[in-house]
């Protein structure tokens, strides 16, 4: 009887074993991670009864938690790449805000500022025509401005955030330490399969959380402790052994953070190898997307500036004298590593800005030479004075092998670039020169208006000197200065060959002499002192607005942007179409894995009716126990 006691108790205690367990499943139906555990019974060992064996009951062998690997590592991937593109996705929409505008945007800004130029052409005297182009100039820099710093404060935020998500990466990481020594520490304790079920999928839980900042792989152990690797295999965490990961300033730019490994070897720069995650997101977005758009709109800036100084330059004032710079613009910024040793210093300027790129560069010396590389991978061997996709290269002192210099040509463009001309009178509407000919001329050639070559040539002293071609013949004339004509340079006095369509270059102008000529005739080139009225100039600065000048000659200025602008769109809503995309395998990868871990309330109920029926036939087996008892002590009285 003692024996049957025993056997009935054992799995009285089995099944209310199994009843608590049924009930945690109903209890944690709703709670976020939490796998279902299912009670696993056998059979006691049977004792020895003379030939044959009797059983002696049944115990919890242990409590199983539902778990699939392949589909947990699933889930874990497929969330990564998830909110690498939804953190990429969110920050470009920013930008796509900024330039999708059209009260806010540059295009608005550019033609008004095209406007108020050809409305100087139209009437070049006027000074309220003047004074319209300066506040359109004025406007337009603003505008650029405004970009420039909306993105400047959003690269400002990302470094932000970057600093925070590795943080946090940090911090999830010491906690999952800590659940794998609390794993460790219950293992082999009678309690240690409910207990560490329920702290196997807490720490299941922060994986995700983990692999939702980066990407991750995840190896076992056999004690129920993991380790995890991120970038090339470094191990952020081998059972509670921690590396942690830390934002510090990159050597060679103060532009960019490095996310650096700390490591029991050292620490090295990790930043191009995760991939995943938000810091992934984070990470490609400020590389790929958000340093492009500040030195897209940068070089858009410059190259409006550049354009328009230049053709100032080709003219002339109110005040008569030749024009100056309508912008001014921060020249490429240039920093040099901490590391450098030597000391080289590196300068820059843009001296071509069709060849300008939206590029960031590495400009390295190996001992011997200097190699400049671009972000996209052209590269090249320069010395002082090379010029290299529009810059040209100023390097001086003496540097040392492995010395290293990061140039940025465009990224300040926008935010730098201001009016440095505010006096409408100093718009250089006129054309420098003007040319005439004779009264008395008998023959039928005639001059041209004259164009500039190279207004740095135009001045000698503070005036542009004057130049007489007097013809001798109709087939030769003389000037009373030096000419060059044909590739062919004639001083001053000395007979020229006269031709049909001759252009002749002299100070820093061309001109063309056209027709037949007569003895005695006489046509000269003259400072245009006094020409209020002349708007040559202002209608060569209104025709910049549909020049071919950017990306070596093939694009306006209005078609770079709208370029730059139609990339920014087309990024973000391809990480919308991605993002989204991946919320559905999402949702697959994790009804999947439900499917199997999930808590099934039907099944539950199920379960429930069982072992409650089966603890209540043990309850009834201790009771017919008992029963036999007292009916032995009563037939012993």
């Amino acid at each position: 009887m003692a024996d049957m006691l025993n056997t009935a108790v054992s799995g009285l205690l089995s099944f209310q074993r199994a009843l608590a367990t049924t009930s945690h499943n109903i209890a944690n139906v709703n709670t976020e991670g939490f796998s279902r555990q299912s009670v696993e019974i056998n059979a006691n060992t049977p004792t020895s009864m003379g030939n044959s064996f009797m059983g002696t009951g049944a115990h919890v062998e242990s409590i199983q938690r539902s778990y699939d690997q392949f589909l947990s590592t699933e889930v874990r991937d497929v969330t990564t790449v998830h909110s690498r593109l939804t953190k990429f996705a969110e920050l470009a929409g920013h930008i796509d805000d900024v330039l999708a505008d059209p009260q806010g945007g540059i295009s608005p800004a550019l033609h008004d500022l095209f406007s108020s130029i050809q409305d100087v052409a139209d009437d070049p005297s006027s000074s309220t025509a003047r004074s319209a182009m300066v506040s359109s100039a004025q406007s337009l820099s603003e505008r650029f401005h405004n970009i420039g710093n909306r993105f400047e404060q959003l690269a400002d935020n990302t470094r932000t955030e970057i600093g925070a998500v590795v943080d946090e990466i940090n911090a999830i990481v010491s906690a999952i330490s800590n659940f794998n020594a609390s794993i460790q520490q219950i293992n082999g304790s009678s309690s240690a399969t409910q207990h560490s079920g329920d702290l196997l999928d807490r720490r299941d839980g922060l994986l995700t959380q983990l692999a939702e900042k980066v990407d991750i792989s995840v190896v076992y152990s056999a004690d129920n402790s993991m380790s995890i690797f991120i970038g090339n295999g470094q191990s952020m965490l081998n059972g509670t052994t921690i590396n942690t990961l830390s934002v510090q300033p990159n050597a060679s730019d103060p532009e960019q953070d490095a996310i650096v490994y700390n490591g029991t070897v050292g620490e090295f720069d990790l930043s191009a190898h995760l991939q995943g995650g938000e810091l992934g997101g984070l990470l490609n977005f400020k590389s790929a997307l958000l340093t492009t758009a500040r030195n897209s709109l940068g070089r858009t800036a410059i190259g409006v500036a550049e354009a328009v100084n230049s053709q100032m330059h080709e003219g002339m004032d109110l005040n008569g004298n030749l024009g100056q710079d309508l912008f001014s613009y921060t020249e490429p910024q240039i920093f040099n590593a901490t590391s450098n040793t030597g000391s080289g210093q590196v300068t820059g300027q843009i001296t071509d800005i069709g060849a300008l790129t939206a590029n960031d560069y590495n400009l390295i010396y190996n001992g011997t030479n200097w190699t400049i590389t671009s972000d996209t991978g052209t590269t090249a061997t320069v010395t002082h004075g090379s010029v290299f996709e529009g810059i040209t290269l100023n390097i001086s002192g003496t540097a040392n092998m492995g010395d290293y210099f990061t140039l940025k040509p465009t990224l300040a463009g926008a935010e730098s670039l201001n009016v440095v001309q505010t006096d409408p009178r100093l718009i250089a509407a006129a054309a420098p020169i003007r040319t005439s000919h004779s009264l008395s001329n008998l023959g039928d050639a005639n001059i041209s208006t004259g164009t500039v070559k190279d207004s740095t040539e135009l001045l000698t002293g503070t005036s542009i000197p004057s130049v007489n071609f007097s013809f001798t013949s109709a087939t030769s004339f003389i000037s009373d200065a030096a000419v060059q004509t044909g590739g062919v340079t004639y001083a001053a006095s000395t007979a020229i060959p006269y031709s049909e369509e001759m252009q002749i270059e002299a100070n820093g102008w061309q001109v063309t002499l056209n027709g037949v000529p007569a003895a005695g005739d006489q046509f000269d080139v003259q400072s245009n002192l006094g020409g209020i009225g002349d708007n040559r100039n202002a209608l060569k600065l209104a025709n910049l607005q549909n020049q071919l000048i950017l990306n070596g000659g093939t694009t306006s200025f209005q078609g770079d942007y709208g370029t730059f602008v139609g990339f920014v769109g087309s990024q973000t809503q391809a990480a919308n179409v991605s993002s989204e995309a991946h919320a559905l395998l999402l949702d697959q990868a994790v009804s999947r894995n439900a499917a199997v871990v999930g808590v099934n309330l039907d099944e539950e109920a199920a379960d429930l009716i069982r072992f409650q029926q089966a603890y209540q036939a043990a309850a009834q087996v201790i009771s017919a126990v008992q029963n036999m008892f007292d009916t032995l002590l009563q037939s012993t009285r």
